[in-house]
C-alpha cells in the first residue's frame, strides 16, 4: 500500500510562502478559461482552487485527503459565497476518487526532486482515468531535478551528524537558526526533465556522469534540487515552503580530477527509494 504523507502545518506554511502561492496563482490566471472545469489536487488551505474560481472557473474539485483539512477547507468555502457555489471539496485520493475530465488540472503535491510527495503518481494515474486527457492543462507543466557534489559542515554542536539536510530558504533569513556551510564541488546536473503534459511519466529514474572537480577538495555530499515549470516564462526555484535543498551525505572522495556520479530513485517513493554512488573516476585518479 502507498503510503500517504499528510498533515495541516505543510499546508498553511505553503500558504504563507507568497513566492510559492503567486507563482501559482499568476500561472492558474494564465491558464484557467471561463467555464473550465479545474481539478486541484491536494487542495490544502483551497488558496489554489480559490485562484481557479477567481479566474473563471465553472466548477472546480479541490480534492484534499486529510480529513481535518478537507474540514476546515469546506468551511472556507462557505466564508466566500462569491466563489462557493463552483468550489466542491472532494475528500479522499486523487489517484481514486471519482471526478470528471478537467480542463485544467492543478497539482501542487510537489516535494525536491518529486521524491518525497505523490505528483507523478498521481498524474500518471489521472491519466490513465480519463481525468486527464491530451486537452488537459496542466499546472505546474514541467519538473526539472538537479544533482551536484558539494562540501558540506557536518558538524553541531560538537558532533558529526551524518541526517540529510533539508536547506530551507527561511533558514538564512533570520538568527536562531543552526549555521551549515555548504560549497559547490562541481556543476550542478540535469537528471530528469519532465513534461507532465506529454503522456505518462516514467517514475523510474537513472543515470550517472563524470564531473571536474578539484582534487584537493574532499568531497561529502550531493546536494538534490529542483525548478517547477509553471508556464512559458515561469519559473519557480526553491522558496520557503518548496523546493528546499536536500543535502545528502555520502562517504568522501578526494584526490582526482574528476569524480563519477551515480544515482537511482523512484518518483513518489520517498527518500528511502535513492541510491548515490560517487567515487573518483578512473581517468582523475
Amino acid at each position: 500500500m502507498t503510503e500517504i504523507w499528510s498533515n495541516t502545518d505543510y499546508p498553511y506554511m505553503c500558504l504563507k510562502d507568497e513566492a510559492r502561492t503567486v507563482a501559482f496563482r499568476d500561472a492558474i490566471r494564465a491558464a484557467v478559461r471561463p467555464g473550465d472545469v479545474v481539478i486541484d489536487v491536494g487542495a490544502g488551505t483551497g488558496i489554489l482552487s480559490f485562484f481557479a474560481a477567481e479566474a473563471g472557473a465553472a466548477a472546480v474539485y479541490a480534492v484534499e485527503i486529510d480529513p481535518v483539512s478537507s474540514a476546515a477547507l469546506r468551511h472556507s468555502v462557505r466564508l466566500n459565497p462569491e466563489i462557493a457555489d463552483r468550489v466542491h471539496v472532494v475528500q479522499g485520493d486523487a489517484a481514486t476518487v471519482p471526478l470528471p475530465p478537467a480542463d485544467v488540472v492543478v497539482a501542487e503535491i510537489i516535494e525536491t526532486g518529486l521524491l518525497d510527495e505523490l505528483q507523478v503518481p498521481v498524474l500518471n494515474a489521472l491519466r490513465r482515468r480519463g481525468v486527464i486527457t491530451s486537452a488537459t492543462r496542466l499546472v505546474p507543466e514541467r519538473y526539472e531535478t538537479t544533482l551536484q557534489l558539494v562540501i558540506a559542515d557536518h558538524r553541531y554542536y560538537g558532533f558529526e551528524i551524518a541526517a540529510p539536510k533539508h536547506e530551507w530558504a527561511f533558514y538564512a533569513s533570520g538568527p536562531g537558526w543552526y549555521p551549515t556551510t555548504i560549497r559547490a564541488a562541481s556543476a550542478a546536473v540535469t537528471v530528469r526533465s519532465v513534461d507532465f503534459a506529454a503522456g505518462p511519466v516514467d517514475e523510474t529514474v537513472r543515470g550517472e556522469i563524470t564531473l571536474e572537480v578539484d582534487p584537493a577538495a574532499t568531497i561529502n555530499a550531493v546536494r538534490l534540487a529542483g525548478r517547477i515549470g509553471l508556464g512559458p516564462g515561469r519559473t519557480l526555484g526553491s522558496s520557503h515552503a518548496v523546493n528546499g535543498d536536500k543535502i545528502l551525505p555520502i562517504p568522501d572522495v578526494s584526490g582526482s580530477a574528476e569524480a563519477t556520479l551515480r544515482w537511482c530513485y523512484r518518483m513518489g517513493a520517498g527518500l528511502s527509494s535513492l541510491r548515490l554512488e560517487c567515487a573518483a573516476a578512473a581517468s582523475g585518479a
